[in-house]
Formats: structure tokens, C-alpha cells, sequence
């Protein structure tokens, strides 16, 4: 140990004479991301955070297009989508597979401990789509707790399981799904007589009378613990890009950008994020 220390202190004193060649530092992945014009996102396919397009295969949704009004003044010009389910999301940025993920993850102190989150984008609360009129009159995790008979579905890794669970829903009365389409076909089925999802995620489902089926239980009233705030996740080392995109995504804020983006999707007031809110307040310690 001790060579290899007076050999490094050595090339440091000779270097202004003969020249030493040091190693050099590695590429971060904002500066790979800035020198390809090219970032890599993923997402789970369901709407309306970025699901394929019928017909077309094209990726669309709420975060592809808040992401590609983000980065349009910041050099990155591709940005490309890899589906994956929701619960590998963060294990696959965390692998590397990915250098962001965007599929309307809430801030969480848990999840602030693996991932730097940017800016909140959109609020959310929790929202069950139920069958036509409602004929278990299920109108909250009380009443998905209180009786017995009931079954509730969920995204598996998401935050409605956690909320229910809090509030009293029985683990062993719900069943967890690993996309949406399962969950709905469960509900369309029998074998669950709600399916929960961010508030979010049930205007987009319903927008355009697609399931003319199915409606979304009014009110659905829950714990005010339930409502979180959505953002994009990066890799606790990749803070610089995290805020580089918080730069555009503070532009895209102020010029009225994302109003025309919410209004697009649905989304309204009661999604809007409130002024001055921060990543830092939601993580709290585990920032």
C-alpha cells in the first residue's frame, strides 16, 4: 500500500515535468443523456401516465408528454419508452436499465430513501371504479372493511394497497394485480367488487365513455393520508440530471404548459399541485 501511495504522490510532483496520465473521472448520465440527446425512460403501460396507443403502438400518456415538453429546450430531443410492470420499475433504475421512470409514482418518505424524485407534477387521491351503478355501495375503505363479503383490487406495489390496508381493508380481501386491465377484468368478472386506483388513473380510464360499464364510486371518501403527489423518479447518483429536468419542468410550470397538458388527460383543479409545494417538504427526512 504504501508503494502505490509514494508512486501516485511521485506522478503527481513529476507530472509538471514529464507529463502522468490520470485516470479520468467516469461519464455521469446527464452527461452521456446532454452528449447523446437521448434518455430512456420507463414506464408501465396504463393510462393515462404512458400507455401504447391502439392501432398505432405509439406511446403516449400524461408523463410522455410533460417529459418531452421538459426536455424540449435542454438538448434532449429521444426519449424512449421501455414498458415494464409497475413493481419492477424501481429495481430496473436502480439496474441500470433505465435513467428515469415515469408511470405516476407518489412521492413517498419510503421511496424518497431509493430514488431522487423531481418536482411534483400532479396531485392525486385514491378512487375505486366499480361495476354500473354501484351495486355493492361501496363508497370507502370503511365499507371495503366492514363487510365481509367484499373484495378489493389493487396495483401490486402501489400506494391504494398500502392506504387500504391502513384503513382497515383486510389483507387477505385483496387482491393484487400487476397491471390495469387485469384488475378491470377482475371487477368485470365478479372476482372483485371494487378496483382501486389513483384518482389520476380512473379519469383517464373513463375519458371518452370507453366503459360505459363501469363508473367510479361517488364518493369514494378516504383518510387525507391517501392524497400524494406524482413525480418522475432518477437514481439517487444521477441528482444533476434530476435537476436538469427540474429546470424544464419548471418552465413547462410557469408558461402555462402543463395547464394545456392536465387539460388534455382530464385532469382539473383538484389535480393541480399546489404553488410552492416541493419534492423536500414530501420526503421529509428521507430526502
Amino acid at each position: 500500500m504504501m508503494k502505490f501511495r509514494a508512486l501516485g504522490l511521485a506522478c503527481i510532483a513529476f507530472a509538471a515535468v514529464v507529463g502522468c496520465v490520470l485516470p479520468a473521472s467516469a461519464e455521469t448520465t446527464k452527461e452521456r443523456v446532454l452528449r447523446d440527446g437521448r434518455i430512456v425512460i420507463g414506464i408501465h403501460n396504463r393510462a393515462p401516465w404512458g400507455y401504447k396507443k391502439e392501432g398505432t403502438g405509439e406511446l403516449i400518456g400524461w408523463h410522455p408528454d410533460l417529459l418531452k415538453a421538459a426536455f424540449a429546450d435542454l438538448g434532449v430531443k429521444q426519449i424512449d419508452f421501455e414498458v415494464t410492470e409497475f413493481g419492477a420499475l424501481i429495481p430496473g433504475l436502480m439496474a441500470g436499465r433505465f435513467d428515469a421512470v415515469a408511470s405516476g409514482l407518489s412521492i413517498t418518505p419510503e421511496r424518497c430513501k431509493q430514488v431522487a424524485f423531481g418536482g411534483p407534477d400532479l396531485k392525486s387521491d385514491d378512487a375505486a371504479l366499480v361495476l354500473s351503478g354501484n351495486p355493492k355501495a361501496i363508497h370507502s375503505y370503511t365499507d371495503l372493511a366492514a363487510k365481509s363479503d367484499l373484495i378489493m383490487g389493487g396495483g401490486r406495489g402501489s400506494n391504494v394497497i398500502k392506504n387500504a390496508i391502513t384503513e382497515g381493508v383486510p389483507e387477505d380481501r385483496i387482491l393484487q394485480f400487476p397491471d390495469i386491465e387485469t384488475n378491470i377484468a377482475a371487477l368485470r368478472a365478479g372476482r372483485v367488487d371494487a378496483a382501486v386506483f389513483s384518482s389520476p388513473a380512473v379519469i383517464g380510464l373513463l375519458a371518452g365513455n370507453k366503459s360505459p360499464d363501469l363508473e367510479r364510486a361517488n364518493p369514494f371518501t378516504t383518510d387525507e393520508k391517501s392524497i400524494s403527489y406524482i413525480a418522475i423518479a432518477f437514481r439517487k447518483d444521477d441528482g444533476d440530471l434530476r435537476d436538469l429536468y427540474n429546470q424544464g419542468l419548471a418552465k413547462v410550470m410557469s408558461n402555462g404548459t402543463i395547464a394545456t397538458i392536465m387539460a388534455k388527460y382530464g385532469f382539473g383543479p383538484a389535480e393541480a399541485v399546489p404553488t410552492g409545494l416541493t419534492t423536500a417538504q414530501l420526503c421529509g427526512s428521507a430526502n
